[in-house]
Formats: structure tokens, sequence, C-alpha cells
């Protein structure tokens, strides 16, 4: 008959074999699946459509090119000259978005957030959602929420941003010379601030109306004549 002692390390060997074997399982999983890659990467190597998406890997895309993924019944499209890692959350995705374009469309049961200039854009819970955000240049964001309202937050600031608008955001905007001053804007009071131009209505293009919000106070924003 089998000591006790050996049968007690029988058991823990299999419990950790079955531990480690659903850790695994669970890492391999990959977080999205490409369904169309032109002119895309998947780390060092050339995309294709089929191809398994895991965390950490980096999608890019040249200029002109385009790759688009699935997760869940939700997808995502980087656009030209783009470069993003995907990151499984619960009922989601997180994408971390280094250069380029992203748009994404999720229905209700799944959530999106995109990191951006240390900026997070989040879709709503239990809305169905599509946008696009773009990082125009360091610290400068276009955010197009087409349907679904987003919510933005930036440091310790909060805001919502309602659906069928494109924004412009600057982030930490640096001192203007006089000359951009005079062209308008508001100073507010001394620390750093965040810039929201409402520059479009959904895709119709063209400048709509633009408005000027001081989040923190601080220096005025780019003239957005002069973006």
């Amino acid at each position: 008959m089998p000591s006790p002692s050996f049968v007690l390390a029988s058991v823990f060997v299999v419990s950790y074999a079955a531990f480690t074997a659903t850790d695994s399982g669970a890492a391999t999983e990959p977080v999205a699946i490409l369904t169309q890659a032109s002119g895309a990467h998947l780390d060092d190597q050339a995309a294709s459509p089929g191809l398994s998406v895991f965390e950490g890997e980096r999608v890019q895309t040249d200029s002109g090119g385009r790759a688009s993924l699935r997760f869940g019944s939700s997808s995502l499209a980087l656009l030209g000259s783009s470069e993003a890692t995907l990151t499984r959350v619960s009922r989601g995705v997180h994408i971390d978005l280094s250069s380029g374009t992203v748009r994404f469309a999720a229905n209700e049961t799944q959530i999106v957030e995109v990191h951006a200039e240390d900026a997070t854009i989040r879709s709503q819970d239990g809305r169905v959602s599509d946008a696009t955000i773009t990082i125009l240049q360091p610290k400068v964001l276009q955010i197009e929420a087409r349907r679904g309202s987003l919510d933005f937050t930036y440091r310790r600031e909060f805001r919502m941003l309602p659906e069928g608008q494109v924004y412009r955001i600057y982030l930490d905007t640096p001192d203007r010379p006089d000359s951009e001053a005079s062209a308008g804007g508001q100073i507010g009071a001394a620390g750093s601030k965040v810039a929201y131009y409402i520059v479009g209505a959904g895709a119709a293009g063209g400048i709509a109306w633009v408005t000027y919000a001081a989040i923190h106070g601080g220096n005025p924003p780019l003239s957005p004549t002069k973006p």
C-alpha cells in the first residue's frame, strides 16, 4: 500500500500539471484574428489574413497599407503608417496605439480601450460604438465618434465625448506666440490644460463649428485656424 507521503506527492504533481496546463492555455489564446492584411506586418514578419494576434505582438502597416482584425463579434482596423499592440481586458480589448490611425466597431457587449499619447479613449458599457482615433502629432489627437459616445481620460481629467462629432484634442498645450494668441482662445489659471476642438460632425467633413474647453487652466491651445 502506498505511503501517505507518496499519495500526497502524487496529488501535488497532478494538481500542478493541471494548473500549468490551464495557465498556459489562457496565455496562448489569441487576442484577435487578422481578417485583412495589405502592406502589413506582425512583429517582423509579413502579415496575412487568418493569422492569430497574441498579446504583446506588434501590428504595423506601411504607408497605404491596412490591417483588419476581429475579436469576438467586434472588429478594428489599422490604416496606413500605423502601429499598435493588443491586450485582452474584461469583455473586450485594449489597444496601445503608437502611431497612425485605428478604427473600431464594437457591439454593446464588448469594450474597446485605446491608449494613445498617454490618453485613454474607451467605448461606453452597453452601447454600440464606432470610432476612429488618430495621432496627428505628439500630444495631438483626432477622435471621430461616429456612433456611441466615448469616455476620454487624460491623467486626472475625464471628459465624455458625445457621438456624432469629430474632436481635435491638444494635450499639454505649450505657450503660443503673441501672433497666435491674438487669433483667439482663452487664458485660464496657471497649470496644464487639455484643449478640445469640435472640427466636424461625424464623417460629413468640413469645419462645422469650434469650441474650446480648458480643463486644468494654464496656457491657451493652438488657434483652431492653425492646426
